[in-house]
């Protein structure tokens, strides 16, 4: 079930290309008659007639009719950046690229940074995109314009992405928060997000606003908001025993439509009353995984988006449990071992030192089967860990075994070290 990032990111990736067509494919239509072309930027969208490999970024001011020709774009991936200017219709092309290389189109129009979500170049047709800027091109800095009081939402666009760790759920909240206006707005309500219990490792994403903040589990983006769409990113670990996790997210906006998409193992499923269609699909192809792509209605602001993933996999509890109640075993013989009385002050050192490693045995033992259970460490670490112990006690058992025999065994007569009955009682757990 582990992933290296560059594979998570790439499968990510491929699920945001294919937003707007599993939107279609489940009913859902969240654009209105008259799209606003702010909310289109950025985002990739497949093209069959394309060449294979083929992108192309068109770059307009405000409206479809006014293209930006002669406009440096950039194509990146990883740290290369392939730079084209765009043609009289606005639009860079960008050929002979890699299949399955993630990358990011951007430009600056205007003095502001324009960039595209990040998405895997395809094997088969290309992606075609737009950057689309303010519409006035004598604003040079917002900053300089006075913000106005206001509301924004999380547009339409907005998604929720889950994937699957060892026994982690990897939550992305990919959030546009949406000024409709020409002027920046200071929102009435603040933008503080107080992630989930249970939400540890909280992040925010290289693409989320640069006043993007995370301290524990609050995630705040001051405002004002400038128009259009203002990045959100965020992620986090949910760690999960048992085969569901339900996951609760309060809103300090409007939510314009519900979006979870959700990485699928096996029988796994999601269920809200939010939600009102679903769909499973494949988004890479018979080589990829599959996906949950679920919609609902709008979310209105002091409310949650709450779900719940169910058969999940995980492991059994029992052999750790196992595990913990043969050390409580064992720690209780031990303690009955110890109290019984020694005639000798000559083995007292050496006893105590043995209880002292078995105490210490014991509490990483307790220590390991705390860290295991809430997922700080993985299953292999995990046992081999703790078959070590295990061995350790048994073997400080056995000769605090060795120290007591002889007082048992022969009030009058020590057994020596190496008689069959010493033996035994070393070999005992």
């Amino acid at each position: 079930m582990n992933r290296s990032d560059r594979g998570r990111r790439l499968h990510i990736g491929s699920v945001f290309t294919l937003v707007l067509v599993a939107l279609v494919l489940i009913g859902v239509s969240f654009v209105s008659a008259q799209p606003d072309p702010r909310q289109m930027s950025g985002i990739p969208l497949p093209d069959p007639q394309l060449p294979a490999g083929t992108i192309t970024v068109r770059v307009i001011r405000g409206q479809l009719t006014n293209n930006v020709s002669d406009h440096p774009v950039e194509l990146q991936q990883g740290d290369n950046v392939v730079t084209v200017n765009t043609d009289a219709d606005g639009r860079a092309q960008f050929l002979t690229l890699n299949p399955g290389a993630t990358v990011v189109a951007a430009t600056e129009l205007d003095g502001v940074r324009l960039e595209s979500q990040p998405f895997p170049v395809p094997g088969r047709g290309g992606i075609r995109l737009m950057l689309v800027g303010t519409g006035d091109s004598s604003v040079v800095a917002l900053g300089d314009v006075p913000a106005e009081s206001g509301t924004v939402t999380f547009g339409a666009d907005s998604r929720i992405v889950v994937e699957l760790g060892e026994e982690t759920l990897s939550v992305f909240y990919l959030f546009d928060v949406v000024n409709d206006r020409t002027v920046p707005v200071a929102s009435d309500t603040p933008l503080t997000l107080i992630l989930p219990t249970g939400a540890v490792s909280p992040t925010v994403l290289r693409n989320s606003h640069p006043q993007t903040r995370s301290e524990g589990t609050q995630v705040t983006l001051p405002g004002p908001f400038p128009p259009g769409n203002t990045p959100l990113r965020v992620a986090y670990v949910m760690p999960y025993s048992g085969d569901r996790a339900a996951v609760v997210q309060d809103l300090p906006f409007d939510l314009d439509a519900l979006l979870l998409i959700i990485q699928k193992w096996g029988a796994m499923d999601v269920a809200s009353d939010q939600i009102a269609r679903r769909a499973d699909m494949n988004p890479d192809g018979a080589n990829g995984g599959t996906y949950i792509f679920a919609a609902g209605s709008p979310v209105r602001s002091g409310t949650a988006v709450s779900f719940e993933i169910s058969g999940l996999p995980h492991h059994s509890r029992l052999p750790s449990t196992m595990a913990l109640a043969a050390a409580v075993v064992i720690i209780g013989i031990g303690v009955w071992v110890g109290a019984v009385p020694v005639d000798t002050d000559a083995g007292s050192d050496r006893r105590r030192r043995l209880q002292n490693r078995r105490e210490k045995r014991f509490a990483d033992l307790v220590r390991l089967e705390q860290q295991h259970r809430a997922g700080q460490i993985g299953a292999t670490k995990y046992g081999n860990r703790r078959r070590e112990l295990l061995v350790n006690l048994e073997r400080i058992y056995g000769e605090l075994d060795e120290e007591v025999a002889p007082v048992v065994l022969s009030p009058t007569r020590r057994t020596p070290a190496s008689s069959p009955v010493a033996g035994q009682s070393g070999t005992t757990g």
